[in-house]
């Protein structure tokens, strides 16, 4: 998918920072995506007479500072020539980065089609559908954003799960779409939080030793919180033929830009 970038405007502020925008969707840019669904949010505000663009993404100020610093920190200088400070806001557990851009936000609006503001109703392009590269970059960027890796005793054994949260019922049913397509067994819960005044919760659980190694050979998360979690899991499960070749693929994670991957 090829994008006409032509009509979108750069501010004095982007043109200053050399802001450059995709001309085509890519496995990179739909990682980013992914991270963007996961951790993201953008709006457009007044100032004065004019209009100012402000993206945002934040994550845990401990869990995810690795991969903010060398993954996200990479993703954002290849695509948007954007080279980002993190910040750490302790007083709400948070760590990330925030930029004023027109030409990044009317991109992401117009192009990507992702809504700004509230993101309950937030959902993904179409294309992810029918390209498996393209679906698995985006599960990478969201799964290492919004994803959890939970490990429980079961029968005598550590049982995994894999799980993805979100109150937006149409992203979990597109998140649906893309699994099946890419063979997983999964199962939706919805959790009703009415009583709270709260937006009820969509949880996608992928269960089980098969699947949760499928998911770390084939989808590759690179957020090292995950990848530690999933390691010291699976040196101790001997069930699944898919164990050996995922541990082998996550035995030692760089990041690109570093090793060129």
């Amino acid at each position: 998918m090829k994008f006409d970038n032509s009509k979108i405007k750069f501010s004095k502020n982007d043109l200053r920072k050399n802001i450059i925008l995709p001309d085509e969707m890519t496995p990179l840019l739909a990682e980013e995506i992914g991270l963007h669904v996961g951790d993201g949010s953008m709006n457009f505000y007044k100032n004065k007479n004019n209009q100012k663009g402000f993206y945002q993404l934040r994550g845990h100020i401990i869990d995810d500072k690795d991969h903010y610093s060398s993954r996200i920190k990479y993703i954002y200088k290849r695509l948007y020539n954007l080279n980002i400070s993190l910040r750490k806001m302790p007083s709400t557990g948070v760590l990330g980065f925030q930029v004023w851009s027109n030409a990044l936000v009317s991109f992401k609006h117009e192009k990507l089609k992702l809504i700004l503001g509230d993101k309950l109703h937030i959902t993904i392009p179409n294309e992810f559908f029918e390209n498996n590269e393209l679906s698995k970059s985006f599960l990478r960027g969201y799964y290492d954003t919004d994803g959890c890796l939970y490990v429980h005793p079961k029968n005598g054994k550590m049982y995994p799960r894999i799980e993805i949260t979100s109150i937006s019922k149409e992203l979990i049913e597109k998140v649906s779409i893309i699994l099946k397509n890419l063979g997983f067994r999964f199962s939706i819960h919805r959790e009703d939080r009415e009583k709270y005044g709260w937006n009820d919760l969509y949880k996608l659980r992928i269960s089980g030793p098969t699947m949760v190694h499928k998911w770390f050979y084939e989808i590759s998360p690179k957020n090292p919180k995950h990848i530690k979690k999933y390691k010291k899991w699976a040196r101790g499960d001997s069930n699944s033929g898919l164990r050996e070749e995922a541990v082998s693929s996550l035995h030692s994670i760089s990041y690109p830009g570093i090793d060129g991957n």
